[in-house]
């Protein structure tokens, strides 16, 4: 699972690993959304409230908003650097602290709740900042591994890559029944796209969305208390991956390994 990196990884590792990470992110996500009051998977809602602060002059609340961008992205550099400067070539323990640093986050994040139940926008914004830097290290890890093919901490490419094969199928399908007329003429013959990559980007959709109904669902009933389930998934990910350390990997997987 942890062994091997690039796109040549066995697609159905990757997806199962995807769907697993996009569980937890869908529900970090939604969670914190319900305690905070900010979405923390992704920086496109930051950069937009940053916007909406800073045309209404409220520098505090604009300077806030840019910080948990920086912090997305700190989170993001911090894991890639783990990876990237793992001297003794073990890359199944790289990504093993790596999750371990994400899951530790989760968990300062609950007792952070706790110390500080203030609902002040700036509170909730340094609460926010624990769970941008760990979801950027979660998204920054699954891109390292995957070769850039997965993403799992947001949904927008994910869709519109799934609305790109849904043509491709269309197209393909069309093809094979002459009798029906094409929806729109094509410049290239329909090619068979493939199922594996479909049914990825599939995997990530429905984990993203059933982890953030859960995330929501259960924090409503249980407060902070309930990122103790992300915390905790991480930490059972980062120990998988501790458990193949003596792996040296570097060639991509042959049939044998799939």
């Amino acid at each position: 699972m942890f062994r091997h990196e690039g796109p040549s990884r066995d697609p159905r590792k990757s997806a199962v690993l995807a769907g697993y990470l996009a569980f937890v992110a869908g529900f970090v996500n939604s969670g914190g959304f319900v305690l905070i009051h900010s979405f923390t998977s992704h920086v496109t809602g930051s950069v937009g409230r940053l916007a909406h602060d800073a045309a209404h002059g409220d520098v505090a609340a604009a300077v806030s908003a840019a910080s948990l961008v920086l912090i997305f992205f700190a989170g993001a550099f911090s894991a890639s650097l783990l990876i990237e400067g793992n001297a003794q070539g073990r890359v199944a323990e790289a990504y093993g602290y790596a999750l371990l640093a994400e899951a530790a986050l989760l968990a300062v994040f609950i007792v952070v709740a706790g110390l500080s139940p203030e609902a002040h926008p700036r509170v909730r914004d340094a609460q926010a900042a624990i769970l941008c830097f760990a979801l950027g290290m979660q998204n920054s890890l699954v891109t390292r591994l995957s070769g850039a093919v997965i993403r799992t901490t947001h949904l927008t490419g994910v869709v519109t890559d799934l609305g790109i094969e849904a043509a491709r199928w269309y197209r393909w399908h069309r093809a094979k029944l002459a009798v029906v007329p094409a929806l729109l003429p094509g410049r290239e013959p329909p090619v068979r796209p493939t199922a594996t990559r479909s049914l990825l980007l599939g995997v990530i959709v429905i984990a993203f969305v059933v982890g953030a109904l859960l995330g929501a669902i259960l924090t409503e009933h249980a407060s902070r208390w309930a990122m103790a389930i992300p915390s905790l998934l991480i930490s059972l990910a980062s120990g998988f991956a501790f458990s193949q350390r003596n792996a040296r990997p570097s060639l991509p997987p042959t049939s044998r390994d799939a």
